[in-house]
């Protein structure tokens, strides 16, 4: 029987799905997997491994461990500790793929934060000013100034970044560099009186939902793959304990989507009326709201807050709610066996009749047909909810 593989993971946090890609890989291989770091903080002597992962720990015993290993190493996540070799997610792309997410929702003004002077940060931010200003529009850059704190708390970041916001016009949208420091700019933007998302939009990169899910807001964030990044960089360690050269460049996995959530979960509407009327419209869609349930949430006559809303969005906030309701019926109707009656329960409308003719008006067709012979069309931005009814396969 062929003796078994020995691998340390010297790891003190970082995300637990990139362990789980480790450890699924470990599995696979029957490796002996010596993941004990991640749980003590104490640094393993590294006797009898035959290779080791290397999360970025930022500590002079791991570096001190790694250069005197005789065995491959590879770095996860983040090159550093004096690894040869590493595999981690596609930083400039990850800044690509959050401006185009904000594009697309109509941002005209784009900043990115920096908080920290790494050079991930400087590879997403890097990524993310190309992509904007390949489309024309305005990147802004926000930083601390010279001297001041580069993280921290959210009222040291108010104090700095509240006159760089106040030059700007809302609505603006915001990327910062990794969940973490999500939350602190979100506390700061609340803190200085903007509404997120209504204002203020935000973006980060990690998908972490520990930190992304009950942040004060719940933050958008790009999938950075970190359990493919661990998958990835197990196979590479095992393709070298082989005896295969080490590649030239680190090993880059592409992102995957924007998770959306509240903190960007609107359009750019530069009325803030408007936009709280279309916040109001994609949160509440799925109940018995009307024109007038939206008109008594903003505090402008009923005609006003129309002619506001068709103004900056180009259709009525009756067209608005029949586009988002009908488009989660959609789904509903060609990736699942829910009855029509059911179907229209969920989405929001009053009867199976009031289904029917909303279906005949957007779709022209009803229902019944558009199971049958119908396709999904493009409804542009929806609401980050639509569809989440699915059944799960």
């Amino acid at each position: 029987m062929p003796q078994r593989r020995r691998v340390l993971l010297l790891a003190t946090g970082g995300p637990h799905a990139l362990h789980e890609g480790v450890a699924t890989y470990a599995r696979e291989q029957n490796w002996i997997l010596d993941c004990r770091m991640s749980y003590t903080g104490q640094v393993p002597d590294g006797t009898g491994a035959d290779g080791v992962l290397c999360g970025h720990v930022p500590r002079a015993d791991v570096t001190g461990l790694v250069r005197g290993l005789s065995v491959p190493v590879v770095g996860l996540g983040i090159c550093g500790n004096g690894v040869p070799s590493c595999v981690s997610c596609c930083d400039e792309s990850i800044g690509r793929a959050a401006a185009r997410h904000l594009l697309d929702r109509g941002y005209r003004s784009l900043a990115f934060c920096r908080q920290r002077d790494t050079e991930q940060e400087a590879l997403r931010l890097k990524g993310f000013q190309a992509q904007v200003e390949a489309a024309g529009e305005r990147f802004v850059s926000l930083a601390p100034p010279d001297g001041a704190p580069a993280s921290g708390s959210a009222a040291s970041m108010r104090e700095w970044i509240a006159p760089m916001l106040s030059t700007l016009r809302v609505p603006i949208a915001v990327m910062v560099g990794d969940d973490l420091d999500a939350i602190s700019l979100v506390d700061a933007l609340v803190g200085c009186g903007y509404s997120v998302p209504e204002q203020v939009a935000v973006i980060s990169a990690g998908n972490d939902p520990i930190l992304c899910d009950v942040a004060p807001v719940a933050v958008s964030s790009v999938d950075v793959r970190s359990r493919d990044v661990g998958y990835e960089g197990a196979r590479l360690l095992d393709q070298l304990i082989d005896g295969r050269p080490r590649p030239a460049q680190p090993v880059l996995v592409e992102p995957g989507p924007v998770h959306t959530r509240v903190s960007t979960d609107i359009m750019a509407l530069p009325n803030l009326h408007a936009a709280r009327a279309l916040r109001f419209i994609w949160t509440r869609y799925r109940s018995p709201i009307n024109v007038d349930s939206v008109s008594a949430h903003v505090p402008v006559t009923r005609r006003r807050l129309q002619t506001l809303f068709h103004d900056h969005l180009g259709r009525t906030m009756q067209e608005e709610i029949a586009r988002v309701r009908i488009a989660d019926a959609c789904l509903m109707l060609k990736k699942s066996k829910m009855r029509i009656r059911e179907i229209a329960t969920l989405t929001g409308f009053k009867s199976s009749l009031h289904f029917h003719r909303t279906s005949q008006s957007v779709l022209e067709m009803g229902p019944k047909a558009f199971r049958e012979t119908g396709s999904i069309p493009d409804f542009g931005v929806l609401p980050a909810q639509v569809g989440d009814q699915l059944p799960v396969a």
